[in-house]
């Protein structure tokens, strides 16, 4: 059976899902690099603590597979 590969977009998506459950209801936040305006070609998430701090997750998918 072939294992299926998630695109980075996907990939990005399943943990911002995964990110704001664990968060809702705490006054923290996701939000997507692109909608956030980083200026980077990858993708990647910018997460909002309640305690204020703002960490900056990358997305690349490992060239091995």
């Amino acid at each position: 059976m072939k294992k299926r590969r998630l695109s980075e977009k996907q990939f990005e998506t399943k943990l911002a899902q995964l990110l704001e459950r664990r968060l809702e209801n705490t006054g923290g936040g996701v939000t997507t690099f692109q909608d956030a305006g980083v200026l980077t070609m990858n993708r990647g998430l910018v997460v909002h603590l309640p305690n204020g701090q703002e960490w900056q997750l990358t997305i690349v998918e490992s060239t091995r597979y």
